[in-house]
């Protein structure tokens, strides 16, 4: 079996759902054995000593260019806050080492454009966070798509809905400022909108041509993590509201909000077409919910598909239908995805070059926000 060294820059929620996936990957493929060589966090000594203790890793830091020089290392997991992105991905690829980052990958153009040319410069494999792509009922419904069995595609509909900062008492933290952040729930939860519409729906449209989009950042300051009784003020998105016209003139909507009180990750679609229509929600993610106009009157409606070992990568995680899959099952696969693109030297399906697309999307819709109009995609390429 294959052995892969693993070097971890940040020990936030999303490293901590990496390591579920990472150390699931063995059991559940039996392929790639990740090997967990360095952890790194500006923490204190026993807090990182903690986090090193829990996943298996043989050694901690608190400097991440420790993770970077380390000759074990050969792929470099970053965890890390927005700005930190390019700067520790041009390192790693600098040191010959593949690079899997979180979204959003960049702040600037000019530093997605670098991060790009030192990646590909390299010769490395990059991998960026859109884990949802591999969620074995959306996988699914990829598949129904690209048979037609949809017919023609009319329109697109994708929103996630989270509350991580609905309680306006929630200090502030680095994604409530922009230059930390460089967007809040733009760069955080509506590019996995923006990644969904990509995989299920741009064979058929073509791609997205232009965007016209609003924004509200609704709890303006917030305490002052560093002393309570200050505030400090906001300045990035809480809710964002998209149209979005595809180069075949068919409309989407995207919708995104970090306040919706209730809602801690309500990711869905709905994909409309001339012979039916599909739907999903993460809060159900074992389930796809299909409709087609086959004519049959008497049985017309929407019926339930349940994921089962002939969806995606499911049989890895669940040897048996109807029970499920859950989110760190799912991390997992896309952990096997990019180690298995290491070993056979394959491209990723979302690599730095995809994120940057997927960044410059983002551009334009910022764009549009601040001059109030349509902005063509082509206007930021």
């Amino acid at each position: 079996m294959k052995k892969i060294g693993i070097g971890l820059i940040g020990t936030g929620n999303m490293a901590r759902f990496h390591m579920q996936g990472y150390h699931s990957i063995r059991q559940a493929y039996g392929e790639i054995e990740p090997r967990f060589v360095i952890v790194s966090a500006p923490h204190s000594p026993k807090k990182l000593e903690d986090f090193r203790r829990q996943y298996g890793f043989e050694r901690c830091s608190t400097d991440w260019h420790d993770v970077v020089k380390d000759p074990a290392v050969e792929a470099v997991l970053i965890s890390a806050p927005n700005y930190l992105h390019a700067e520790m991905v041009i390192a790693a690829a600098n040191a010959g080492k593949h690079v899997m980052c979180e979204k959003p990958m960049s702040m600037t153009k000019a530093e997605g454009i670098a991060m790009c040319e030192a990646v590909a410069q390299a010769g490395v494999i990059s991998l960026v966070d859109f884990v949802y792509l591999r969620c074995p009922a959306i996988v699914e419904a990829h598949k129904i798509i690209e048979n037609g069995e949809l017919g023609e595609l009319i329109s697109f509909r994708g929103w996630f809905d989270a509350s991580y900062m609905s309680n306006p008492h929630t200090p502030i933290e680095w994604r409530g400022q922009k230059q930390f952040a460089g967007t809040g729930a733009m760069g955080d939860v509506v590019a996995h909108i923006i990644s969904l519409s990509d995989f299920l729906v741009n064979g058929h449209f073509g791609g997205m041509d232009e965007v016209c989009a609003a924004w509200d950042t609704v709890i303006t300051e917030r305490p002052d993590k560093r002393d309570p009784n200050q505030r400090a003020a906001v300045d990035t998105d809480d809710l964002d509201c998209i149209l979005i016209r595809y180069k075949t003139g068919r409309l989407g909507v995207m919708y995104a909000s970090r306040v919706a009180a209730g809602h801690d990750t309500r990711l869905g679609f709905e994909i409309l077409g001339s012979k039916g229509s599909v739907k999903f929600g993460i809060n159900r993610m074992n389930e796809l919910i299909l409709f087609k106009n086959d004519g049959n009157e008497e049985q017309r409606g929407f019926k339930t598909l349940y994921a089962n070992t002939k969806h995606g990568e499911y049989e890895h995680y669940c040897l048996y239908n109807d029970v499920g899959v859950s989110y760190a099952d799912v991390v997992g696969m896309q952990a096997q995805h990019f180690l298995h693109a290491i070993a056979s030297e394959t491209p990723t399906l979302t690599d730095v070059q995809y994120r940057y697309h997927v960044d410059r999307v983002m551009e334009a819709m910022q764009r549009s926000i601040a001059e109030h109009r349509w902005v063509k995609l082509e206007e930021v390429l």
